[in-house]
């Protein structure tokens, strides 16, 4: 792969949106924790924005590219007139593989993309697949794995401080908008070795949209590593009461726990009676925040730079969610699903058109709390 060597690279954002919890906001507002990282990494320049609200992009435009980046509300022009050497996407998941593809075909080099992947299961393939043909490297923002409080507890597995690793829990609000982070930190944890099989049941008594995507009420998340290591992701009602922490890992000579709170990384080693604090070199003000980001965006400039993998590549990525997808199909089909996955759709979706949950469908729509009018928020 061709890399410049000491011109600055040339980078795209598609959707700008607004920073949460300011005016008009309809999101988290990625793309300024994405700017803030090409900006941070002293090797980047942003040179063009997509929006379908003009006035969000030339804010974003003024905020951090000093009002010199081009604005274009049609990306397909953008990529064709600027051609950028890096672009970010931002927008909501179910223009993630149309742009994704797009910008593989047009010569962009790297792609750094929002999570959930995609909408369904088969776009999700389709462009890392598109990617992986012409050499483009693709990357999503699991960016945890680059917070320390995750880093430990990766680190205390290697080195045998809690024997071998037998088992990972989890817990958290959803599985493909919230649960794509857990589950990509349990393949963190895990070498990134891929699921064997998954077994999973959902419920969606009050379903929500998330992003224009359905999510469940509640699920159970079941995953066979090849190695042998399990994985078990509670979602939604309760979760968080049930497994006591965000990630478990649980070894044959004892236990990691990550906490949303500080001390954020707990250890049950082998000789401790019980669970004790483990000293971080820093203070990162928990598992939250923009400084994974801007840690990751560095690290897939670098990555390109250097024509290394990723620590967030599109394997890793595909991993994930396969698993979540899995277990949707594993509620569907009522029974165990052996990787790879086949089902193309998204069975939560299929399920609700047909009514599986009758009492639910009516009000879907009204609990979405982003809304589903603009994909490019």
């Amino acid at each position: 792969m061709d890399t410049p060597t000491t011109a600055p690279y040339r980078v795209a954002i598609l959707g700008t949106g607004r920073p949460r919890n300011t005016e008009g906001w309809t999101g988290w507002g990625m793309a300024h924790a994405h700017a803030r990282g090409y900006n941070a990494s002293g090797q980047c320049r942003i040179v063009a924005l997509c929006d379908i609200v003009p006035e969000k992009a030339e804010l974003f435009n003024g905020e951090h590219a000093d009002g010199q980046a081009a604005v274009y509300a049609d990306y397909e022009k953008l990529l064709d007139e600027v051609r950028p050497d890096i672009v970010s996407v931002c927008t909501w998941p179910a223009l993630h593989a149309p742009m994704v593809i797009a910008c593989a075909r047009a010569g962009v080099k790297a792609i750094h993309c929002e999570k959930p992947m995609a909408p369904t299961w088969g776009e999700s393939r389709r462009m890392a697949q598109a990617c992986a043909e012409r050499g483009v490297q693709l990357t999503f923002n699991h960016q945890r794995r680059f917070l320390e409080s995750f880093q430990t507890a990766r680190t205390l597995v290697k080195d045998g401080a809690i024997g071998d690793l037998v088992r990972l829990e989890g817990a958290c609000s959803n599985l493909l908008d919230w649960g794509t982070h857990w589950l990509n930190m349990f393949s963190f944890y895990n070498d990134d070795i891929a699921g064997e099989w998954v077994m999973g049941q959902v419920d969606a008594r009050a379903p929500r949209f998330v992003y224009g995507v359905p999510m469940e009420t509640q699920a159970v998340c079941q995953v066979r590593y090849r190695n042998g290591v399990t994985g078990l992701l509670l979602t939604g009602e309760q979760a968080g009461q049930i497994v006591g922490c965000a990630n478990r890992l649980i070894g044959t000579e004892g236990m990691i726990e990550v906490h949303d709170k500080e001390p954020t990384v707990r250890l049950r080693g082998k000789g401790d009676a019980e669970l004790r604090a483990v000293d971080l070199m820093t203070l990162e003000g928990g598992i939250h925040g923009d400084k994974a980001v801007t840690r990751t965006v560095a690290d897939v400039v670098q990555s390109l730079r250097e024509g290394r993998t990723p620590l967030v590549a599109a394997d890793n990525a595909l991993n994930t969610t396969e698993v979540i997808y899995a277990t949707y199909e594993s509620a569907r089909r009522r029974g165990r699903i052996d990787l790879p996955l086949t089902a193309d759709d998204h069975p939560l979706q299929a399920m609700l058109d047909a009514g599986v949950f009758p009492e639910a469908v009516k009000d879907a729509q009204a609990t979405d709390a982003q809304g589903r009018s603009n994909h490019l928020a």
